[in-house]
């Protein structure tokens, strides 16, 4: 079992923010501050790395996933059950909560005004009764559908692939006796992720948002052995290295735009980013800030009901003819702060509501 590391959590925070506030913002109201060109460049850079950093949390979640439990799962000491289910308790009823949400806005903004009123594109599909049931159950990505095509809470997309991630991890570590083999199968699943995210096949599983799942985070569990068998000596040399691929990785993808696709930037850029954060002194210091590690133990709130804000928000500017401009800054920061202060009060119940079930009490 590994120490808790502060600057992964804080990693996961400022991954969380960039995601909701910046692009999935930028998607949902088609616009962005810009007050001058520093900061549209820096925020315009953000946003177009930030369409595929979902891949960072599956990486993390490999990487702590292996430090944490894979001793228990190849000596037998932990089931199946007891690995999945107090995952899929702390994750799923906030994660119905606010597909059910989302969905009643959604069809409330629908009864009023006659249209979805956010995310229009294949709103009548992920708003119908088949998409709601699926999110409930938590197969609402990977199964049955690709994207967030049948993800009510479209940012809950990710929780699908997780949960196969995590199953066939167990399976993997749990079947398969000999270190050298396991590599191999956890090479193989990061070989198909690949595959998945540049030829998805279209099949239960195998489809390209199964394969991000796939790659990053088992691309995780063999960085985690990785950094296992490293010295100090071998670990600054190895910082060096990833902070080269990191810079190199940047600048031709900035240069030559064809080149930022989903596969390159998982494969070169994530890596080298959690490696560096997991690894080099100033960047642990700085991403172990407090602020940030706050925002990391709120990443799941701040994922899940991103979207339900969102829709309450253009609710209520319809309902009360405000004609917010999502494009000033000072909306986008009231943005924020509110949807702060949701996952914030959102979390605080539901670690009441676990606490109160475990206790026996009702809360």
């Amino acid at each position: 079992m590994r120490e808790k590391r502060d600057e992964i959590t804080g990693l996961r925070g400022l991954t969380a923010c960039f995601i909701a506030y910046i692009f999935h913002y930028t998607e949902l109201f088609h616009t962005m501050p810009e007050i001058n060109p520093v900061q549209t460049a820096v925020m315009g850079f953000l946003a177009r790395y930030s369409v595929c950093m979902s891949e960072v949390f599956f990486m993390i979640s490999g990487m702590l996933l292996y430090f944490s439990y894979h001793s228990r799962i190849a000596q037998g000491h932990i089931s199946f059950r007891d690995f999945m289910i107090p995952k899929m308790k702390k994750i799923y009823p906030m994660m119905m909560v606010t597909a059910f949400v989302t969905w009643a806005l959604q069809k409330i903004g629908y009864a009023l005004y006659g249209c979805y009123i956010l995310h229009p594109e294949g709103a009548q599909v992920r708003n119908s009764f088949k998409a709601l049931l699926v999110s409930l159950l938590g197969l609402q990505t990977g199964w049955i559908s690709d994207n967030d095509t049948l993800a009510v809470n479209g940012p809950s997309w990710f929780i699908s692939v997780f949960f196969v991630c995590y199953g066939i991890y167990y399976g993997i570590t749990y079947l398969v006796k000999k270190d050298w083999q396991r590599n191999l199968c956890y090479g193989f699943v990061v070989l198909l992720g690949l595959f998945l995210m540049i030829r998805p096949l279209g099949l239960p599983l195998l489809y390209c948002t199964s394969g991000r799942g796939y790659f990053s985070f088992f691309v995780g569990v063999l960085m985690a052995q990785a950094i296992a068998r490293e010295d100090e000596q071998m670990r600054q040399r190895r910082c060096v290295q990833m902070a080269v691929v990191l810079v190199c990785a940047i600048v031709l993808a900035e240069a030559l735009p064809e080149v930022r696709t989903l596969a390159y930037v998982s494969a070169f850029v994530w890596p080298a980013l959690v490696y560096l954060v997991y690894n080099q002194k100033v960047l642990r210091r700085i991403m172990g800030w407090k602020p940030f590690v706050w925002l990391g133990n709120l990443c799941m709130p701040i994922f899940l009901w991103n979207m339900a804000t969102d829709v309450a928000i253009e609710l209520g500017n319809r309902l009360f003819k405000l004609e917010l401009d999502y494009a000033n800054i000072w909306i986008w920061m009231l943005h924020i702060i509110l949807s702060l202060v949701v996952a914030w009060t959102a979390d605080k119940i539901d670690q009441r509501t676990r606490k109160g079930f475990i206790h026996g009490k009702t809360i």
